[in-house]
């Protein structure tokens, strides 16, 4: 009889543990799917954000810095007389030589250097008309998250 409460004490836990591993899944596909929608409200200029060029000294209006000024996004619209590339996960995660440097893709963090300095991750500078950012850890995490099409099934429902 003891060896049957033992085999009931520890079944008991598993399924404790079962449903607390479930409760955090379902927090983090959450937080996922809102660090998603926070990132695509930071691009089309729902949430502003803070830039300038880098040859000023003052920030222009968030409405001027808003990236979906100059980049389409995915599959979306093309932005009318813009030579600002696509933004598409491929673009950002896969190696590509970018402006004659050699092959190189984005991580979050290569990407988070890129809005805030203006160098991508193969040391070659963007172009003078893309704003430099003054932007958190959180917003260019949403950011990237929105690009890179993390968490855009959870946005479908």
């Amino acid at each position: 009889m003891g060896g049957t409460m033992i085999r009931r004490h520890r079944a008991g836990g598993v399924r404790m543990i079962a449903m607390g591993l479930c409760a955090i899944a379902q927090v983090s596909a959450a937080s996922s799917h809102e660090e998603f929608m926070r990132g695509q409200s930071l691009f089309v200029g729902t949430i502003d954000l803070q830039g300038r060029i880098y040859t000023h000294t003052a920030d222009l209006p968030p409405a001027v810095v808003r990236c979906s000024n100059c980049h389409a996004v995915a599959d979306g619209a093309d932005v009318p007389r813009s030579l600002a590339p696509r933004l598409t996960r491929n673009l950002l995660v896969l190696p590509h030589a970018r402006r004659g440097g050699p092959p190189s893709n984005y991580s979050r963090a290569g990407f988070c250097t890129l809005l805030r300095s203006g160098v991508d991750p193969a040391f070659v500078m963007i172009s003078v008309e893309m704003p430099r950012y003054t932007i958190d850890e959180t917003d260019c995490g949403a950011l990237w998250r929105y690009l890179t099409g993390s968490g855009r099934e959870e946005s479908q429902h």
